[in-house]
């Protein structure tokens, strides 16, 4: 069933689309041609692809020992973060002010420009980029080059290689530059546009992807499109230089920041060890003291080691007051994070390390960003939220060190008390020599803190390693021909599904011989094809096409009344509205009764407009308004073939009602049926008069005629409800004037949407031949 169902719906789409096969093939052919014109306008685009490696701090596998203490002050990265620094708009825009794409040289083609890169005629270099103006249309200027005297001509004047000029565009002044590479003849002109960076830099950005190659993974995939494969892999490459150097310039600022802090605190100890190395030379001179005993260097060495931690905690909280200063008096403002120098925490260095990044954000985005854009206040709050971190951090760690610094003082205090009992000369002179040694301790603490912050302004590669130079795609990855080329084949044949649809969606007429099945609860005898010929030749008789013959014979066929077991005699043929052809099939339904040999009366009771006396020329006989006003006159038929009697109605009148409801119509009715083996009666439209419902019980059958893109669809309700309320019994449907639908007007359509043709046999041809001759009518071959 489900089968049956589809084929059936497929059934149904092909009749209703298959007429307007040429329009389709029409828009494809058009479609086509707009998608082979849209691929000579539009340039094709080529992908360059790169990766790296990024050590992320929570997915990467840690740096020896060694590289670690060789680079102190760098920190491991979030691949995350990283990604939008790769991407960011500074990195950027140090990649078009490198390689210089804030110009465009290109030639004017017909379908689109050729930009030229590698093969240049020259390069344009700009001393401040930056003060390129920003216009709503970016001017362009022609000009040509002569290798051979070393100018650029622009406009008639001569511009010499390597000079600084004005820039044409005004703000910064450039400078032209041959490209060794390749030379042009004088007579081939160019066309240069000098692009705000900042255009530039939106330009490139909506072309990158910068993304890691999966959840676990720290390797970051750079994608770049590009119409010119070449640039594409040269902006990648750059684009991985900028990142690198932009990382490397960040560690150089944090080294020396703290440099200068190491700097400041070395100066301040050394003070205070010239100043105690000379009071213990004082003290030698005027005391004279030269050796101490054994257990004052004892009791000298535990007290020196408490100084010294002491001076170690002393260093830590010195550190932490600038942090918490650093931290406390911070505005969202990027700066310098304040050196961890001396505090072995690993929690204070990373969050000082996010907030250094968060601010490095908030300033790249507020450069970009309104104060009130959600982008900004996110990162607001995320600094906002690292700072109270790291003041609890801080205090923490002060109030341990303070706590240690009592217990250490309290320890060197016991030493000091046994130090007393020392002879007062050499107390002092051990008082000195701690003092001493716990300054030399801190002066070479530091020395070697500057040493590795030194070292790390050595450039390393440990944190970001290339492990794929970018490489351009062999074909273009946009657009794709394929998927253009069936987008313009099938986008302009849907629109033509779309209008023949909605055409015959819209349409209040009918269309279809499956609106009378569905909608009316009436029975559909046959369809006739619309014919396009006069009046005068709308009778079966009087052309040579026989389909028409065949079409009344199938209808005549299945009302029976050829030969059966019960054979209908009487049919009336009536309408709901005028000029559904009720007349033209009555007529041809007699015709062909007659053309089969049975002895056929047609009878014309539309006394109003005569139709049917107007197609046989009898519309000045005496008809059917004579016979039913004195009941006296019953032979006014006129014989129009061997089988067929026409009644015209004669003299019109708008008294038919009155005339049909006396005896002389059942008088006349009775005589009709027994003289003759077919009676066709026709009557005027239901909606207009009662005739028809006079008229009906005196008959065996009710043909209805709907015509095709004439009658409206809401007709059909109204053609039950008069079958319902009139009685009228063995009702039936016809089909009249149904069009070809489609394009090309070949054979004739029967509401579904095919053609339908039948060539006549020779023995029908010979038959019609007969009777055209009888009638007076000339018949052309």
């Amino acid at each position: 069933m489900a089968n049956n169902r589809q084929q059936n719906l497929f059934h149904i789409i092909l009749q209703k689309f298959l007429p307007f096969w040429p329009l389709f093939v029409v828009l494809g052919v058009v479609g086509v041609l707009l998608a082979k014109l849209f691929l000579l306008r539009t340039e094709a685009h080529y992908q360059s692809s790169a990766g790296l490696i990024v050590n992320d701090e929570k997915k990467g596998v840690d740096q020896s020992q060694l590289m670690e203490s060789f680079n102190v002050f760098e920190s491991k990265k979030i691949v995350e973060n990283e990604i939008e620094v790769i991407k960011s708009k500074d990195v950027v825009e140090d990649v078009v002010n490198t390689l210089g794409l804030y110009s465009k040289i290109y030639t004017s083609g017909f379908f689109k420009d050729k930009v030229y890169y590698e093969d240049t005629p020259i390069k344009i270099v700009l001393m401040d980029p930056s003060d390129i103006k920003i216009d709503s249309d970016i001017d362009e200027v022609e000009f040509s080059v002569d290798y051979e005297k070393g100018l650029v001509f622009i406009d008639g004047e001569g511009i010499p290689f390597d000079t600084w000029v004005s820039n044409p565009f005004g703000g910064s002044v450039l400078k032209f530059l041959p490209n060794g590479n390749v030379k042009y003849s004088l007579d081939k002109i160019f066309k240069f546009q000098l692009i705000p960076t900042r255009i530039r830099i939106n330009q490139i950005v909506s072309n990158l992807y910068v993304g890691a190659a999966s959840k676990t993974a720290t390797v970051v995939r750079i994608l770049f499109t590009d119409p010119i494969p070449n640039r594409g892999n040269d902006i990648v490459n750059q684009l991985i230089d900028s990142y690198k150097k932009a990382t490397i310039n960040s560690q150089n600022s944090l080294a020396s920041n703290t440099l200068n802090f190491i700097d400041e605190r070395m100066e301040t100890v050394g003070v205070e060890l010239q100043a105690v190395e000379k009071d213990l030379e004082k003290y030698r001179s005027k005391e004279g003291v030269i050796n101490l005993g054994e257990q004052g260097n004892l009791y000298l060495q535990n007290v020196g080691d408490y100084d010294r931690r002491i001076g170690e905690i002393n260093l830590q909280l010195s550190v932490l007051d600038k942090v918490e200063k650093y931290v406390v008096s911070k505005n969202n403002n990027t700066g310098i994070v304040p050196s961890t120098l001396g505090v072995n925490d690993p929690i204070l260095s990373q969050l000082l390390q996010k907030l250094y990044d968060a601010e490095l954000e908030y300033g790249e985005l507020s450069k970009t960003t309104a104060e009130n854009n959600p982008l900004l206040t996110v990162v607001r709050n995320k600094i906002d939220n690292i700072r109270p971190s790291i003041l609890e951090n801080v205090r923490s760690q002060k109030s341990n060190l303070y706590a240690s610094r009592e217990s250490l003082s309290t320890n060197s205090g016991k030493y000091n008390e046994a130090l007393n009992v020392l002879p007062e000369q050499e107390r002092i002179f051990l008082e000195i020599n701690r003092r001493k040694k716990s300054i030399e301790d801190l002066y070479d603490f530091l020395v070697q803190k500057r040493e590795e912050t030194a070292l790390s302004f050595a450039p390393t590669l440990g944190n970001v390693r290339v492990i794929e130079k970018a490489e351009a795609s062999i074909k273009p990855v946009s657009p794709k021909k394929s998927v253009v080329y069936l987008i313009g084949l099938l986008f302009p044949i849907g629109l033509g599904l779309a209008y023949v649809a909605g055409r015959e969606l819209l349409n209040t007429k009918i269309l279809f011989r499956s609106d009378l099945e569905i909608d009316a609860n009436i029975p559909v005898v046959g369809e006739v094809a619309y014919l396009d010929k006069p009046k005068e030749e709308l009778l079966v008789t009087q052309h040579k096409d026989l389909f028409i013959v065949d079409q009344f014979r199938r209808i005549l066929t299945d009302m029976q009344m050829y030969d059966g077991v019960k054979m209908i005699q009487t049919v009336m043929v009536t309408s709901s509205i005028a000029g559904e052809g009720k007349s033209y099939v009555s007529s041809n339904l007699a015709l062909t009764l007659a053309l089969s040999g049975k002895k056929t009366a047609l009878i014309d009771l539309d006394l109003r407009k005569a139709g049917v006396s107007t197609l046989f020329h009898l519309e000045n006989e005496i008809g059917m308004s004579q016979v039913l006003g004195d009941g006296t006159m019953l032979d006014v038929g006129v014989q129009k073939t061997d089988n067929l009697t026409v009644f015209p109605s004669g003299d019109k009148t708008l008294n038919s009602s009155n005339l049909l409801v006396n005896d002389n119509f059942k008088t006349f009715i009775s005589k009709i049926k027994k003289e003759f083996d077919a009676v066709i009666i026709d009557t005027p439209p239901t909606t207009l008069v009662t005739d028809a419902n006079l008229i009906a019980p005196y008959t065996d059958k009710t043909v209805i005629v709907v015509r095709h893109d004439h009658t409206p669809k809401f007709v059909l309700q109204h053609i039950d409800e008069t079958v319902r309320r009139k009685g009228f019994e063995n009702c039936a449907l016809i089909f009249n004037g149904v069009k070809t639908r489609g394009i090309i007007k070949q054979g004739y359509g029967y509401g579904y949407g095919y053609g339908y043709e039948i060539s006549a046999s020779d023995k029908e041809k010979t038959l019609i031949t007969k009777v055209l001759e009888k009638l007076g009518v000339k018949k052309n071959n």
